[in-house]
């Protein structure tokens, strides 16, 4: 795969991944998820637009450019975000689409750094310098879509550490 069919692969994933959560905000019953998934729709929004401009850029010029890609919120902000909707979302206990739209963002999310991870891998450095930006992005939403459904699973684990454990009370 060349890098321009590697943009636009990537542009339909990011695409289809917006859409999603567009569609999971509008169906959620609490404003907890309303906001949440707004939020990642928000986010791959801009995954959007900027793969847009690098194809733009690559169609002109056959390079694209060292411009960072955007996102919403820090790594440490996020887990704030993360915070503030779950104090809001008890309500999604009783509320079985919610979880099935936290599954299906959890599976879109994952193939989403399948994806990237391959093209990091199979494509030349400007391929890897463009690619390895989404890879980072992307574990991230993974993991803010895990928080989640811990949260909501009342699994004991809140970004992958446990929040109680008799271990620790020896």
């Amino acid at each position: 795969m060349n890098l321009k069919d590697a943009i636009l692969s990537a542009l339909e994933l990011e695409k289809k991944i917006a859409k999603s959560y567009e569609d999971a905000s509008k169906s959620c019953s609490d404003e907890g998820g309303k906001n949440f998934f707004s939020f990642l729709a928000k986010e791959e929004d801009g995954h959007v637009a900027f793969l847009k401009k690098m194809k733009d850029e690559y169609e002109k010029t056959g390079k694209i450019s060292d411009e960072p890609l955007p996102t919403l919120l820090t790594r440490s902000e996020w887990i704030l975000e993360s915070e503030k909707s779950l104090k809001d979302v008890e309500s999604k206990h009783k509320n079985q689409g919610e979880m099935e739209n936290l599954l299906k963002a959890l599976e879109l999310e994952e193939e989403a750094t399948r994806v990237y991870e391959k093209l990091v891998k199979e494509l030349g450095e400007e391929g890897k310098k463009l690619f390895s930006k989404f890879l980072e992005i992307e574990d991230s939403h993974t993991s803010l879509v895990r928080a989640e459904i811990d949260y909501f699973t009342k699994s004991g684990y809140f970004y992958d550490f446990p929040e109680f454990s008799l271990e620790s009370m020896e």
